[in-house]
């Protein structure tokens, strides 16, 4: 399924929950389904007739409560922002530790910073970079800070 939604959460329900050999394989991918909530989305994982509201509204809660209680674990992640004015990816494998990578300053490849067990917050990231002795972006492109 791609960018499930509300619409698609009890077919995918019905479908996880058949136990016979022909029972397919189920990829759910949604960018949307990221660390970050907009209000809706806050809302939505709260309980009551406030969360239900905001799940009907398009939050994302009552679907990924539902989806954990399922037992889907995400099996790739790849996630991105920006962090001391460069680009990060983070990555994460089933089997694997979170892996962060900035983008060299050519922006024609990102380097490995580091890893975690846990998904790294920002400040873990920006330590990453700090100890990599990685600048920040303006003072690497004025030639004030090595480059990436």
């Amino acid at each position: 399924f791609l960018q499930p939604n509300q619409e698609v959460a009890e077919f995918v329900d019905k479908l996880s929950t058949q136990t016979s050999p022909s029972t397919p394989l189920i990829a759910l991918l949604n960018p949307q389904w990221r660390q970050v909530d907009d209000a809706l989305d806050s809302a939505s994982k709260s309980g009551g007739v406030f969360g239900a509201f905001a799940s009907f509204l398009g939050g994302k809660g009552s679907v990924l409560r539902r989806l954990d209680e399922l037992q889907y674990k995400p099996t790739f992640t790849l996630e991105g922002y920006v962090c001391k004015g460069g680009n990060i990816r983070l990555i994460k494998r089933f089997d694997s530790d979170w892996v962060v990578f900035a983008e060299n300053d050519s922006g024609e490849q990102y380097v490995k910073v580091g890893s975690l067990a846990e998904r790294p917050t920002y400040q873990d990231v920006e330590k990453m970079l700090d100890d990599k002795g990685v600048g920040y972006k303006y003072a690497r492109d004025l030639g004030m800070a090595p480059k990436l």
